[in-house]
């Protein structure tokens, strides 16, 4: 038996050995084919600009993967007859360890003297003698092979003979874009969620401290004290101005200011959709705006479930058009910038859909987070108009009580009973004998009438200053070069056209210096009747 194990130990050894030998002959032909594969591939890629995305630097490993996976595939592990013929074959014992893997099958009595011949050759026999492993050159062989790999991967050209790659590259652009995009809707979205700005209510919560804080002051007012009533009423009115004009420079300015010129100077909107949408949102309304973006929503939802080629495009060319014109009219009317490109973002995300990078899925479902963001900032611009719409009354009230206050002081104790702006109102127009702001009452001139008493001692704080804006169309206001009588048609057309210009600076004006919209109605009575007076001097054919 021992004699037996001795010889069955060399065949073993040798049969693990010899197992060995055959996986890392197939590991090298495996490797020797996958990198052959790889290089082919990647300068079919390198020369066409085909498939320029499979290999970047990490794609290397791929042919470490395909070597383990075919020499897998390859291999066969080798069994005892293959081991004891190769003893055989490499020692000259003329098939005697092939003869010991049958004997347990074979008949006879010859069987001790083979296994005891055996026993003896085994002795004699190492298994490294029978199975060598030549490792050295083969290994030689991959290094430097992988060394070529990595060189070409990293410096042969690539050529674009086909423009595949800079469609790939387009293509990736828009996908970073888009990713970018997304996570600017998600912080711009936090944002305005984390936002306390008195969202719901008539105005936010500067303006309503502000408004409280003068009724407070109006209460407060002394009836003999009317430099000291004045001066509190003029640093209300600075502050109240400065946050009037915080609100028309963020997003109001010029939605506010072409209603006014439409509606003032015979204006007329192209869209009577966007002339909705614009008179409620100086109102504080966004009910339009908000169900139009809501209908919007649910198109995107059909879209994406829309299976018919020529419907869906239809459908996705109506949405595009709808969201254009909403865009435009955030930039052009509400100057809401935060708004337009919430839009804008919505209408590329639509537009993304056909990249091969993304998923239309996923497209449609940012762009109606895109949606919901601009509604977001619809609301913030609703917002705004309904502090502007605030401030403005507040700025009314205290041009009236400006007024009284130099007509006969103010006295705190007749406001006790007030509560509102609307009460102050009544009270001032009735302590001025219900003249308002920018109205004349008396014969002399069109001012407010009459000569009040003035003390001119004292230092008022008064600063002169000059307008920056250009009230004209042109430095010069009227020229005229004639010889005799002119013809009275022309004359008066020419005249019209200068009061049309001037009335277009004037409106200019009031938006650069952004007057406070007490002053407007003052100001624009004046301008009109430059136009009536002419009407009136014009002699009658």
């Amino acid at each position: 038996m021992e004699q037996m194990t001795k010889s069955n130990r060399l065949i073993e050894r040798v049969e693990r050995r010899l197992a060995l030998a055959v996986w890392g002959r197939a590991l090298f032909v495996s490797f020797v084919i996958s990198a052959s594969l790889y290089l082919a591939l990647m300068l079919f890629s390198r020369l066409t600009g085909y498939w320029t995305g499979w290999f970047p630097l990490e794609s290397i490993s791929s042919v470490a993967i395909g070597t383990l996976v075919l020499s897998a595939i390859l291999f066969r592990r080798p069994d005892r007859e293959q081991a004891a013929r190769l003893i055989d074959q490499r020692q000259g014992t003329k098939d005697l360890f092939l003869t010991v893997t049958m004997l347990e099958q074979a008949v006879g009595n010859y069987k001790p003297l083979v296994a005891q011949d055996a026993e003896k050759q085994a002795q004699k026999i190492k298994p490294f003698q029978v199975v060598e492993f030549a490792w050295a050159k083969r290994v030689g062989w991959v290094c430097a092979s992988s060394l070529v790999l990595f060189l070409t991967l990293q410096y042969a050209p690539q050529l674009d003979p086909f423009g595949e790659v800079q469609a790939a590259e387009i293509e990736q652009e828009k996908v970073k874009e888009f990713q970018k995009e997304k996570k600017a809707t998600k912080a711009r979205m936090a944002e305005l969620k984390n936002k306390d700005n008195g969202a719901g209510d008539e105005e936010s919560k500067d303006v309503k401290l502000a408004v409280e804080n003068l009724k407070s002051d109006f209460r407060k007012m002394t009836p003999g004290k009317k430099q000291e009533n004045a001066k509190t009423l003029a640093g209300h009115q600075k502050s109240l101005g400065g946050k009037w004009r915080q609100r028309a420079e963020e997003n109001m300015k010029s939605m506010m200011m072409k209603a006014d010129q439409a509606q003032k100077f015979g204006g007329m909107s192209k869209d009577d959709g966007m002339k909705k949408w614009s008179k409620e949102l100086q109102e504080g309304s966004t009910q339009s705006l908000t169900k139009e973006m809501d209908e919007l929503k649910d198109q995107l939802q059909r879209l994406m479930k829309e299976k018919d080629p020529v419907k869906r495009e239809k459908l996705q060319n109506e949405i595009q058009k709808k969201l254009k014109e909403m865009e435009s009219f955030a930039r052009e009317q509400t100057s809401s910038k935060p708004m337009a490109a919430a839009l804008k973002r919505a209408m590329k995300q639509m537009q993304m859909a056909q990249s091969k990078g993304l998923s239309p899925e996923e497209a449609f479902k940012e762009a109606m987070e895109s949606m919901d963001l601009a509604k977001m900032e619809l609301k913030e611009v609703a917002q705004s108009a309904k502090d502007m719409k605030k401030l403005e009354e507040a700025l009314k009230v205290l041009q009236m009580a400006k007024k009284a206050n130099d007509k006969s002081g103010l006295d705190g104790e007749a406001c006790e009973n007030c509560m509102t702006l609307e009460d102050y109102e009544e009270l001032y127009a009735e302590m001025m004998g219900g003249e308002m702001p920018g109205e004349g009452t008396g014969n002399e001139g069109q001012g407010g009438g009459g000569k009040v008493d003035e003390d001119d001692t004292g230092d008022k704080g008064f600063k002169t200053e000059k307008s920056k804006s250009a009230i004209t169309a042109g430095k010069v206001l009227l020229s005229f070069k004639s010889k005799g009588l002119s013809d009275s048609g022309e004359a008066k057309k020419n005249y019209n056209k200068l009061v049309t210009d001037l009335k277009q600076g004037m409106s200019e004006a009031i938006m650069q210096e952004q007057i406070p919209p007490g002053y407007h109605d003052g100001i624009k009575k004046y301008f009109n009747s430059l136009e009536k007076k002419t009407d009136e001097n014009t002699p009658q054919k």
